[in-house]
């Protein structure tokens, strides 16, 4: 068997030898193991570590060291079969105490579910950064309304109120505006003009920006960016 021994980890050869597949094979998967970590955000360095080894003629050859709960992220992805030799493999390298089958049975199904949850997280992040990217130009206050709302969801009503303020200073810096003069001098404007108490009152900074169509597009790219920082 073509295997390095590392204490506490196993390799991708071990691996390799164990369920009987060559070993670019294993180097393809894991890499595709990880690589769906990272596009969820996960860090898959702890669990499947990149080394390399020097071969008879001097070569050196790539390899990857495993974690038992490498191994198990890895088994997830293939066969029944499959899936028990490395479960088997992964038991064997476990430094704690040894596992009976039912244990083993058990771990089996929280790394699944650990998988699932990570995947279903990763569905969830995609989700939230699609609807902070896709906007509704026709419909633009209620496509804001719909995405601050989700917001003040993922983060509580007192940040909300923070974040929004912040928001609004944001725009400010990046248009280079007064908000709040402008706001004033709408008002002024609607008392001219004889409107109720009621509509001056009710007059906000996102009518403001609402009726300004270069501050619609700054402000909408801005709300798109909270999006993704506090719901995705």
């Amino acid at each position: 068997m073509n295997s390095l021994v590392t204490v506490g980890k196993m390799t991708s050869m071990q691996i390799a030898d164990a369920i009987g597949k060559e070993h670019y094979i294993i180097l393809r998967d894991i890499r595709d193991e990880a690589g769906k970590l990272e596009s969820g955000g996960l860090k898959p360095s702890y669990i499947f570590v990149l080394s390399e080894r020097t071969d008879s003629t001097g070569r050196k050859i790539p390899y990857y060291e495993l974690t038992k709960e490498g191994v198990l992220q890895l088994a997830a992805r293939y066969d029944a079969v499959t899936r028990a030799k490395l479960i088997e493999l992964a038991m064997a390298y476990d430094q704690q105490k040894p596992v009976t089958a039912l244990e083993a049975l058990a771990q089996t199904v929280q790394a699944l579910q650990e998988q699932e949850r990570r995947m279903t997280q990763i569905e969830t992040t995609q989700q939230a950064i699609k609807d902070a990217v896709v906007s509704e130009p026709d419909n633009w206050r209620e496509d804001i309304n719909r995405k601050m709302n989700k917001i003040a969801e993922a983060i509580g009503v007192n940040q909300y109120k923070e974040v929004r303020s912040e928001s609004y200073k944001l725009l400010e810096h990046r248009a280079g505006v007064l908000l709040e003069r402008r706001l004033d001098n709408k008002k002024a404007r609607l008392l001219k003009e004889g409107a109720s108490q009621t509509a001056i009152k009710n007059t906000r900074k996102i009518d403001i920006i609402d009726e300004d169509k270069k501050l619609r597009e700054i402000y909408g790219k801005i709300v798109s960016e909270y999006v993704i920082k506090y719901v995705a």
